[in-house]
C-alpha cells in the first residue's frame, strides 16, 4: 500500500510506487490558482465529490463510445499506407478502450478518496497540497480496480501477435484523452487528466514491473537509491532531451506534424519516458534483454509506421544517454553506465539491421 511519506520503514517496492503515484499530481500551473479566488473556488468545486459526479455525467457512456471510435478512426489514418486488413485486430482493441474509460471514470467518483482537507488554505499554494488532499487515488488502488480490464487488454495485444497494436493503442488512447478532455471545463480537466495520463502510461510504460523488480533490493542499496532518484526525474530528463532533439532536426515533420505540434511533443516525451523506465527495469533486474526484446521491437515497427527515421531515434537515444549520465554522481555512473551504453549500442545495431 502507498504511504503518505517515504518512510524509512517502507519497502523498496513501496517507495517506487510512491514515486510512480507522484506523476499523477494535478498540474495547476496554467490556472494561476494561487492568486485568483474565482479559480480556487472552481477547483474546490471540481475536486469535491459532487463536482466529480458532475464531471462524470458529462462523460457519459454514449459520449465515451463516440469519442473512442473517433479516436480509433484518426489513429488508423496515421497508419493509412498500410494494408487495412492488418489493422483488424487493432480496431478491435480500440473498441475495448471505451470499457476501460467507463471503469476509470467510475473510480474517479470513488467516495472513499479524501477530498480537499483543511490543509488547503488560501495562503498555501495549491501545488503544495498533498496528492490525497486533491482526491487523487492511491496508485495501488487504481491498479487493482482496473486490473481485470488491463489484463484483458494485455491478452488482446498478445492475441494480435504484433507490436504494432501496442503503438496503435497508445495513439488511440492519447487521442481519446484529448477528445474527452475537450468536453470539460479547465478546472475539471486538471483533475481527471491525471487519470487519463495513468491509463496511457499503463499501456506504454512498464512502471508496475519496475516496482515489482525493486522487491529484490534493499531501500538503502546504491542501486535502489540511484533508480529511485532517477525515476523522480524521468519527465524532466525527457523534456530536456526533446528540446535538444528538436534543435538537431528543425525541419523534421512526421505524419502527426512537426516538433511544434503539441501531440508530437506529448508523445515524444512519453516515449523518452518509456526508454528510461525500461533502462531502470534492466538495472533492477540485472538483465539487458528487455531493451532489444521489447523496447526496440516496439520502436522499429511504430516509429517506422509514423515516418520517424531511425537515424533520429538513434540520435535521440544518444542525447538521452548523455542527459542521464550528466545527472549522476561518479559512483552512480559506474553502476548505470554499462546499461546506458548497452541501450545506445542496441539502438545503433538495430539501425544496421533495419537497413539490411
Amino acid at each position: 500500500m502507498l504511504m503518505n511519506h517515504k518512510s524509512s520503514h517502507a519497502t523498496a517496492s513501496e517507495r517506487l510506487t510512491q514515486t510512480w503515484a507522484a506523476r499523477y499530481f494535478p498540474n495547476l500551473s496554467t490556472l494561476a490558482a494561487g492568486s485568483d479566488d474565482t479559480i480556487r473556488n472552481k477547483l474546490h468545486t471540481a475536486a469535491s465529490q459532487q463536482g466529480r459526479i458532475a464531471t462524470a455525467d458529462k462523460l457519459g457512456k454514449h459520449l465515451i463510445q463516440t469519442q473512442c471510435n473517433l479516436a480509433a478512426v484518426r489513429a488508423r489514418e496515421l497508419y493509412c499506407y498500410q494494408d487495412a486488413s492488418s489493422f483488424k485486430e487493432s480496431a478491435n482493441l480500440a473498441k475495448f478502450t471505451s470499457q476501460i474509460y467507463l471503469k476509470l471514470i467510475e473510480n474517479y467518483q470513488d467516495s472513499t478518496v479524501v477530498i480537499l482537507s483543511s490543509r488547503a488554505t488560501p495562503e498555501q499554494p495549491l501545488e503544495a497540497v498533498s496528492l490525497e488532499t486533491w482526491g487523487i487515488p492511491k496508485i495501488d488502488k487504481l491498479v487493482i480496480n482496473l486490473a481485470p480490464l488491463l489484463l484483458e487488454l494485455k491478452e488482446r495485444h498478445r492475441a494480435a501477435k504484433s507490436w504494432q497494436s501496442v503503438g496503435f493503442m497508445t495513439t488511440q488512447i492519447g487521442l481519446s484523452n484529448t477528445l474527452l478532455l475537450e468536453q470539460l471545463a479547465p478546472e475539471e480537466q486538471v483533475f481527471i487528466s491525471c487519470y487519463f495520463r495513468f491509463l496511457e502510461e499503463q499501456v506504454a510504460l512498464p512502471w508496475q514491473r519496475v516496482c515489482a523488480a525493486a522487491a529484490s533490493h534493499h531501500p538503502a542499496s546504491p542501486t535502489f537509491k540511484l533508480v529511485e532518484n532517477m525515476l523522480s526525474l524521468v519527465t524532466d530528463i525527457s523534456t530536456a532531451v526533446y528540446k535538444g532533439w528538436s534543435e538537431l532536426f528543425p525541419k523534421y515533420s512526421s505524419r502527426r506534424g512537426d516538433f511544434n505540434n503539441a501531440v508530437v511533443r506529448h508523445s515524444s516525451i512519453r516515449d523518452f519516458d518509456m526508454f528510461q523506465i525500461y533502462l531502470w527495469l534492466c538495472l533492477l533486474e540485472e538483465n539487458t534483454a528487455f531493451i532489444e526484446q521489447e523496447l526496440i521491437a516496439i520502436c522499429l515497427i511504430v516509429f517506422g509506421t509514423l515516418n520517424i527515421p531511425w537515424d533520429m531515434t538513434v540520435e535521440g537515444t544518444l542525447l538521452l544517454a548523455g542527459e542521464i549520465l550528466s545527472r549522476l554522481e561518479p559512483a552512480q555512473k559506474e553502476l548505470a553506465a554499462p546499461y546506458v551504453e548497452n541501450m545506445v549500442r542496441s539502438f545503433s545495431r538495430a539501425k544496421l539491421t533495419s537497413q539490411i
